[in-house]
């Protein structure tokens, strides 16, 4: 093609057609350079078809993280709502009224410690390597890059429960509360005696000052579990939503 091309100018400058050969090289620029903006043009395409590719890609395993997290969520706020409504009950209650069943699961559910420990490995990868950039929606790229302060946030607060749960209620039952393995993990079934005593040191335990004090804290502890959950929750059902609005894009 490039022989033909000189080929054509060789002839038009042997036959002394200036005018000619000037408007034939101008027409050969315009045409090299509609050819090289046609090639960028498929170069573009090929590259944002591929980008695109990633986005998709990117928006399906942060849907599976986001998912699998929002479960997980659940679990540990309704744990949290029942250690809530247990201490509650505890303090409103004629607990020598309860059957001993009852008054060691409400004391179970007071002690027992769950914390919400999502899945971080999509999230964070996404972050760290700049992927976040691949996805077009603004307003879903901004609250993913916010999320980790929302969760901070309540992840504090279910900390701080925790620790205290740790470091004073745990230590206060230890010491005055006497244990029976048999019973406790169900070994064996005890006599009617053990169970009376048993029943009646947990109740005493329950009924001390100290105990319902370390309470008292406990559930203050609780109250921004209960203002920053629901606000976690909602943000994850609402990036899991945009989520599947961007990937249906691709359908």
């Amino acid at each position: 093609m490039i022989k033909f091309f000189n080929k054509i100018r060789k002839q038009l400058l042997n036959e002394n057609q200036t005018g000619r050969y000037l408007k034939y090289a101008i027409g050969e620029i315009i045409l090299v350079m509609i050819g090289i903006l046609l090639a960028l043009q498929v170069n573009n395409w090929n590259n944002n078809r591929e980008l695109k590719k990633e986005e998709l890609k990117v928006l399906k395993s942060l849907l599976k993280e986001f998912n699998e997290n929002l479960n997980i969520f659940d679990i540990a706020y309704e744990f949290h709502l029942n250690r809530k409504e247990s201490i509650e009950a505890i303090m409103t209650s004629n607990l020598r009224e309860l059957p001993l069943d009852s008054v060691r699961r409400l004391n179970r559910n007071v002690s027992d410690n769950l914390t919400f420990d999502p899945f971080q490995g999509i999230y964070n990868s996404v972050i760290n390597s700049g992927k976040i950039e691949l996805i077009s929606n603004d307003s879903l790229k901004h609250k993913i890059a916010r999320f980790q302060d929302l969760l901070s946030d309540y992840k504090e607060e279910e900390t701080n429960t925790m620790l205290f749960v740790y470091n004073n209620l745990y230590p206060f039952q230890l010491d005055n509360l006497k244990m029976n393995f048999n019973l406790i993990y169900g070994i064996k079934e005890g006599s009617r005696e053990e169970l009376t005593e048993l029943n009646q040191n947990t109740i005493q335990l329950i009924e001390s000052d100290k105990y319902e004090n370390l309470l008292v804290y406990v559930y203050g502890y609780m109250r921004e579990i209960f203002t920053e959950g629901p606000i976690l929750r909602e943000e994850m059902r609402s990036i899991i939503n945009l989520l599947q609005s961007e990937i249906k894009k691709y359908n």
